[in-house]
Formats: structure tokens, C-alpha cells, sequence
């Protein structure tokens, strides 16, 4: 009879379930069949209710958990995508400086750093657009999978975004590429005609050494004969002098080149 007592009260006091029976109903050898079935149908469907709404919790929990998994990608694919953008925007900075070094040997530095870059740095980056795309797929069909629509205007325009920058990376890339190759063709012209130039310098230097000597000799003869034979070698000599003045222009006309061309060693030759 407690028993019985205790369990219509917790029945009625916390599930809601009236009491349609009393202790001495039941407490009996022989209890009425259809109000004891009654009763019991009444727990049936109560907890039927409960494993339903159950049931419905984990079907919602699952699909709110799709949800957040789908916003996380979202998230994700937004922040590599972003990121991407704006490595490809200071690369292309980069790409567009024309403060090329000027010495063949600086030009061929900068040739080095930028084959690294196209070998090392900038594969991974590439890996990276074509994941961002797979990346996209994939929201998108989880999207359909659960009952969403897959219309991402803001991620479709990044990715848009990506491709129309790594557009103008490649053109600023090749631009780099041909700029580097004419400042090393230039670099290099520019040190065969300072080669030159120390040559036919040289040789000047060297014309001009030896006419100040036989200038500078006042060994003209005791006698008339000598004399005149001294005055015929200077008059050789000065005509020598014009001829050769033309070969001296010449080394003048090339050192105002170099300097035209800013040669970094200008400084020197001037």
C-alpha cells in the first residue's frame, strides 16, 4: 500500500499523470483488468512522448551541429581566402619595384632571389588557390546535403577576387622577368664597354708618356744639320699629335657614355 501510495504521488506530482486508480483499487487479488490498462496506457504514452522528443533533440542536435561545422568551413575558407589576397597583393609590390641593382653582379643576386621565389615560395601559394576551391566545393555540397541553398555570393566573390589577383601576379611576374634579363643584358654592355674603355685608355696613357718624353728632350744638335734634323722630328711629332686627337675623343665620347648610363663605377673612369 506505500508502495503503490508513493508511486501514484510521484505519477501525479512529476510527470502529470492523474491518478486514476487508489491503492485499494489495485491492492487486491483480483484488480479490475480494464482500469489497470487504462492506467498503464497513460505512462505509455507519456514516455512514448519522451523517446519521440528525444528522438527529435538528437536529429536537431545533429543537424545544428552540421550547421556549425558548415559555418567553421565558412570561416576557415574566408580567412585563407583573405589571406591569400593580401599575400599576392604585397607580392606584387614586390614584383613592381624596378630599383634594380647596377652591377652584373647585383642584377644576378636579384635573379637568384627571384628564381627562389618562383621555385620555393610561391608552389605552396598555388597549392593553396586550388585547396580554396576545393574548399568552396565542399560547403556547397554539404550545404545541399543539409537542405540549404548552396548560394555563397561573398565566398564565390573572393574566390573571384583570388583569381583576378593571381591574374595580376603572374603578370607582374613575367614584367619582373624580362626587367631583371634587360638590366643584366644592359649591365653586362655596360662592363664590356668599360673594358674597352680601360683599354683605349691605356693606350693613350701610354702614347702620351712617350711623346711628353721626346717632348721633353732639348737635345737639339751643335750644328745646323742637326738641327733641322730635330726640328723635322718635332713637326712629325705634332703631326702625329692632331692625328692622334681624334683617338683621344674617342675615349672621352665613351667615358660620357658610362656616365650617361649611370655605370657604377663611373667615378673611376671619369
Amino acid at each position: 500500500m506505500a508502495n503503490l501510495t508513493n508511486a501514484f504521488q510521484v505519477a501525479d506530482e512529476k510527470l502529470g499523470l492523474a491518478q486514476l486508480l487508489d491503492p485499494e483499487d489495485v491492492n487486491v487479488d483480483q484488480p479490475d483488468e480494464k482500469s489497470i490498462m487504462t492506467y498503464v496506457v497513460t505512462y505509455y504514452h507519456y514516455f512514448s512522448k519522451a523517446k519521440s522528443e528525444s528522438v527529435s533533440a538528437k536529429r536537431l542536435s545533429r543537424v545544428l551541429q552540421q550547421a556549425q561545422d558548415i559555418s567553421e568551413l565558412i570561416g576557415q575558407y574566408e580567412q585563407l581566402s583573405t589571406s591569400l589576397i593580401k599575400w599576392i597583393e604585397q607580392t606584387i609590390e614586390l614584383l613592381n619595384d624596378r630599383q634594380l641593382a647596377n652591377s652584373v653582379a647585383g642584377v644576378q643576386t636579384q635573379l637568384q632571389a627571384f628564381g627562389t621565389y618562383r621555385a620555393v615560395e610561391k608552389p605552396p601559394k598555388f597549392t593553396e588557390k586550388g585547396n580554396l576551391e576545393v574548399q568552396l566545393f565542399t560547403i556547397q555540397q554539404r550545404l545541399r546535403a543539409n537542405n540549404q541553398k548552396p548560394h555563397l555570393p561573398r565566398e564565390l566573390g573572393l574566390l573571384a577576387r583570388v583569381d583576378e589577383a593571381w591574374h595580376r601576379l603572374e603578370g607582374a611576374e613575367h614584367a619582373r622577368d624580362i626587367a631583371l634579363h634587360e638590366e643584366l643584358m644592359r649591365q653586362r654592355r655596360l662592363e664590356q664597354l668599360a673594358n674597352r674603355f680601360d683599354r683605349k685608355a691605356d693606350m693613350r696613357e701610354a702614347w702620351l708618356r712617350e711623346n711628353q718624353s721626346l717632348i721633353g728632350q732639348d737635345n737639339f744638335g751643335k750644328d745646323l744639320p742637326a738641327v733641322r734634323a730635330a726640328t723635322c722630328k718635332h713637326e712629325a711629332i705634332e703631326t702625329d699629335i692632331f692625328a692622334y686627337e681624334e683617338r683621344v675623343t674617342a675615349v672621352v665620347r665613351l667615358s660620357a657614355e658610362l656616365q650617361a648610363e649611370s655605370y657604377h663605377d663611373v667615378a673611376r673612369v671619369l
